[in-house]
């Protein structure tokens, strides 16, 4: 059986997550990841970042990511995904089971059929 991860980056996060690391003046800095909860509503925040002393240091799919204790309550068992949108756009997604707003996807839709509503 596989052990589920405290939190999980799929491969196409964790390739998007290299490329801009690269680009990026701060290559071979952690990733970090935080959640803000304002109202109820969680924001999350993610950038190439030095570790704090009491972060939670992390290397999931090769790649480092910190998570300071306060974010990682929030973020226990959360996916960070990188899909399309629309067509040509693609994002960062984050999927949550602690987030209140959050709805797991639906595994039966096809990914490739439009459904009429």
């Amino acid at each position: 059986m596989k052990q589920k991860q405290i939190f999980e980056i799929t491969d196409k996060a964790a390739k998007q997550i290299s490329k801009a690391s690269e680009a990026s003046d701060s290559k071979g800095w952690p990733l970090r990841i935080a959640v803000d909860i304002k109202d109820g509503k969680y924001n999350y925040l993610m950038g190439f970042d030095q570790s704090k002393e009491e972060d939670l240091r992390l290397k999931i799919n090769s790649i480092e990511i910190v998570i300071s204790p306060d974010s990682m309550v929030n973020l226990k068992n959360c996916k960070l995904d990188f899909v399309e949108i629309e067509k040509d756009k693609f994002e960062f997604i984050f999927l949550n089971p602690n987030d209140p707003s959050y709805a797991p996807p639906d595994e039966e839709l096809d990914d490739n059929v439009t459904h009429d509503l």
